[in-house]
């Protein structure tokens, strides 16, 4: 809910592709998410993603914000290692927190209650 909220705010005071980024992700996300374990469904959903970053950030600086191309990339480099970073943290504690969750059956109770 906070990473959608945080989007949309970006989304219209600042930087107008994040909410296109946040639909790839999500999407993405939820494909993966039914097919294989969360780690790995966080870093699959990160890589179909990863374009589409790499895309508009790079048109955001060089062209909305007129950076040399130089200046560009060294931006986009430095946004794509931190997410890169951040995707695989958040998978990681995501696998952790399900098998947490489904150990100790609190997911069932909560989706049965």
């Amino acid at each position: 809910m906070t990473g959608a909220i945080g989007g949309l705010y970006m989304s219209f005071t600042r930087i107008p592709f994040i909410i296109g980024g946040l639909a790839v992700l999500g999407l993405a996300t939820g494909f993966f998410g039914r097919r294989v374990r969360p780690l790995y469904a966080g870093i699959l959903a990160w890589l179909v993603q990863a374009p589409y970053v790499a895309v508009t950030d790079y048109v955001w600086f060089a062209i909305f914000l007129e950076r040399s191309p130089e200046a560009a990339w060294a931006f986009v480099t430095s946004i794509m290692t931190v997410l890169t970073i951040e995707a695989v943290i958040s998978s990681a504690l995501v696998e952790v927190i399900v098998r947490y969750l489904k150990r100790t059956k609190i997911a069932q109770q909560i989706s049965v209650g």
